[in-house]
């Protein structure tokens, strides 16, 4: 469900061959063999360096399917493939369908974006200090329950959990910031976001989402929980349990969050309704995709339930999705109409590049991008202070090593941290091998005299790693984010 994000859990699988079901792809594979074969090589490479059993790559342009295909297996002990129409659990791209359903209430007028919390949920943590519109923008300061002590072990195979359970789980942290001054990934502002849905409807979030966006746009196989009856559904792989499949998290641990099931037909369905205007006006669909300005200059590319940022030089909107046994992104490109869906079963798998060939198949990049992007993963930005760089370098090995000192970190970073989260950091970092380049690309005053954030692109063998490194006005460090490079 992170999309904060700190990669997964990822190792090296020796021989896992990612051959293209291609005699199993569902609609009109209308791409030509030299189009493919980036797409396919990348999907190989991802496969391998993750450890996945199965995956799909699934590319359309103005809702018309010209690419899809399964890779590997959805179930290994029974031999069965992933097909172009394998349902997956989507994880965080849920929060995407619950931001919608937040906008349907809004048109309803049964939800104020700018109303506290509070007003729909009595029992959300702190919520009198934040609005509706602060929990989508990911701006409260609320703990993320998913990363207490003990989550994996006692809450996310739970079915029996509730709402008012999750929220429980971190009731009794502080804010971490002023709600509104800052962003910070929380999976908690969507289970509040869920439960003002159904305070607000008046009906289960399920339900809610089945009957106003999954039946009225056709999306035939999104659910709330893995689908009943259907037998094209993956199981979940991780290296740690080699030929045995994980137990996926719940829907009831997920909730708003992370619950959601789908096939990528009906992500591509999804995005051609929703940015074509049948679910939402244009304006809605503007502000859920257009991130907030934060006091001081601050920025973040974190709208409601969408990510917005670039690839050659054109908008990209897009979410991903990580839970135990997968990981999923759909990523669309307005200018061009432009869907791209990528699901795997293992939560250490990395799209991002599967994404930029997807793309580039439709529109490819000039030779002056190409050059930019080789610029870019070796020339560093003015300004590096050499100092700072080796003190992030070796911030980065430790991380790698899964050998981290808590007292380099500030009192926040301090009780968000745990074991637990710095091994799965560095089970996703370790296979990508030792940096080849550790490239500077630039810092940023942080508001509110919160310090100073530090961009590097860490290049390795496997991937290239985007990493922002930021530090508090005395020297401690105050935030660490890891994510794969566009």
């Amino acid at each position: 469900m992170l999309r904060k994000r700190f990669i997964g859990s990822a190792i090296a699988s020796a021989g896992l061959a990612a051959l293209p079901a291609a005699a199993r792809a569902a609609g009109p594979a209308t791409l030509s063999a030299a189009q493919r074969a980036p797409i396919e090589e990348s999907v190989a490479k991802a496969m391998a360096a993750a450890g996945a059993r199965g995956a799909s790559v699934t590319v359309a342009r103005a809702g018309e399917i010209v690419y899809a295909n399964g890779f590997g297996v959805r179930d290994l002990g029974a031999k069965l493939p992933v097909d172009a129409e394998t349902i997956f659990p989507i994880g965080s791209i849920t929060k995407q369908f619950t931001a919608a359903a937040i906008m349907l209430l809004v048109r309803d007028r049964r939800v104020d974006l700018d109303a506290k919390a509070a007003l729909y949920v009595p029992l959300a943590p702190h919520g009198t200090d934040y609005t509706v519109r602060q929990l989508m923008q990911q701006t409260t300061g609320l703990a993320n329950y998913t990363a207490v002590p003990g989550f994996l072990t006692t809450v996310a195979e739970s079915a029996t959990i509730t709402p008012e359970g999750l929220v429980a789980l971190v009731a009794s942290a502080p804010l971490a910031f002023a709600p509104g001054t800052r962003f910070a990934y929380s999976n908690t502002n969507y289970v509040v976001l869920g439960m003002i849905v159904e305070a607000a409807a008046g009906v289960p979030y399920g339900r809610f989402i089945g009957e106003r966006i999954a039946a009225p746009l056709g999306l035939s196989h999104l659910t709330f929980g893995a689908p009943h009856g259907v037998a094209n559904v993956t199981r979940g792989y991780e290296p740690s349990t080699g030929g045995t499949a994980v137990t996926p998290w719940t829907p009831q641990s997920t909730y708003a969050a992370g619950g959601l099931y789908a096939s990528p037909a009906d992500l591509v369905r999804w995005d051609e309704g929703f940015f074509g205007g049948r679910l939402l006006d244009a304006p809605a669909v503007r502000l859920l995709t257009t991130p907030p300005q934060l006091p001081g200059g601050g920025a973040t590319s974190y709208a409601m339930g969408w990510i917005r940022e670039s690839l050659d030089g054109y908008p990209l909107v897009w979410h991903n999705g990580g839970v135990i046994g997968a990981n999923t992104r759909n990523a669309y490109f307005p200018d061009q109409r432009i869907s791209v869906v990528v699901f795997a079963n293992t939560a250490g798998f990395d799209e991002t590049r599967i994404v930029r060939e997807a793309f580039r198949s439709q529109v490819p990049p000039t030779e002056a991008q190409l050059a930019a992007e080789r610029e870019r993963d070796t020339k560093p930005a003015a300004g590096e202070d050499p100092a700072i760089t080796a003190a992030v370098r070796a911030e980065y090995e430790r991380w790698r090593a899964g050998k981290v000192d808590f007292a380099r970190y500030d009192a926040t970073m301090r009780a968000a941290l745990n074991e637990g989260t710095v091994q799965q950091v560095a089970a996703g970092l370790a296979p990508l091998g030792a940096p080849t380049a550790f490239v500077y690309s630039g810092k940023a005053a942080l508001p509110n005299n919160g310090g100073t954030a530090y961009t590097y692109r860490v290049v390795t063998p496997a991937a290239t790693v985007s990493l922002v490194y930021s530090l508090d006005p005395a020297g401690k460090i105050n935030g660490i984010w890891f994510k794969p490079a566009e």
